[in-house]
């Protein structure tokens, strides 16, 4: 598997032409997280369907100053991706691993690799379906069983900048017929989630930001592996109780980060009257 610092010098050029200014703060430090934690969950949010780039940019360029650069990022993608083939390619470079792996195969990855991270956006595929500037609901809550079963923190990060980048549409009804007819990849996709919404997210060319900020906070399960019921439903309903307690944390991170552009756009403002 590559090491983050492999990834990092492309990465770095991006994020240069993609911000002109990026702010990122951390609690507790960035350096005392790494050097804490030989595994992480990384968990983003997700905002536009293209806003993963500058959000993996930019903390790829944090840890590798902070002498993380030898760790190895392990994405986790919907299967979709895998299966159509102008995205394939790209799912492969993201998670290496030339397949989806199944939850087991990826907790039993995980398990036998320190030094590797496993990155990942909660949301997935329903920030197609939503205004980019809301939080989506989380497509699946298994990233928190994730992280209990391996005994591994979960490395929250919050971002704002990049919602211009998708547009949300309103989808007339009389268009949800037409999906059944798709291709099975597409109609797997699009389904339940845009029949529920009635929007989808139109990604749009990114165009460079004023500024992306990210807020990154360590966020430790309240269950070990071995407070996990033996009872399915009772232990699915246990992992969404954490994942609620996670999309809670995660807006008010995003408030946050928020209300920090707010301040800092009044210190200006202050400064050129005064």
């Amino acid at each position: 598997m590559k090491a983050l610092r492999e990834f990092e010098p492309f990465l770095s050029q991006l994020m240069l032409k993609l911000a002109r200014e990026t702010h990122f703060s951390s609690s507790p430090s960035l350096r005392e997280i790494l050097d804490q934690n030989p595994r992480l969950v990384v968990a983003f949010n997700h905002a536009s369907p293209l806003s993963w780039l500058p959000a993996i940019a930019l903390l790829t360029a944090h840890v590798c100053a902070r002498g993380g650069g030898g760790r190895r990022p392990m994405g986790v993608m919907d299967k979709f991706f895998f299966a159509v083939p102008g995205f394939r390619t790209i799912a492969q470079q993201l998670t290496q691993s030339d397949h989806p792996l199944n939850f087991e195969e990826l907790v039993e990855k995980f398990r036998a690799k320190e030094g590797t991270d496993i990155v990942l956006f909660p949301e997935g595929s329903n920030c197609f379906f939503g205004d980019p500037t809301d939080l989506q609901p989380f497509r699946s809550p298994r990233f928190i069983e994730l992280s209990i079963r391996t005994s591994t923190p979960i490395l929250l990060c919050a971002h704002r900048g990049s919602e211009n980048w998708g547009v949300s549409l309103p989808v007339p009804k009389d268009v949800f017929a037409l999906i059944d007819h798709l291709p099975k990849f597409a109609a797997d996709f699009l389904g339940a989630r845009l029949k529920q919404t009635g929007h989808f997210t139109l990604p749009l060319l990114p165009l460079p930001m004023e500024s992306f900020d990210m807020r990154c906070e360590l966020f430790v399960p309240a269950l070990a592996e071995a407070d996990l019921s033996d009872d399915p439903e009772e232990c699915r309903s246990q992992v969404r109780a954490e994942a609620d307690r996670v999309h809670k944390r995660l807006q008010q991170m995003l408030e946050q980060i928020d209300q920090s552009f707010i301040e800092r756009r009044s210190s200006v403002a202050s400064s050129l009257t005064s």
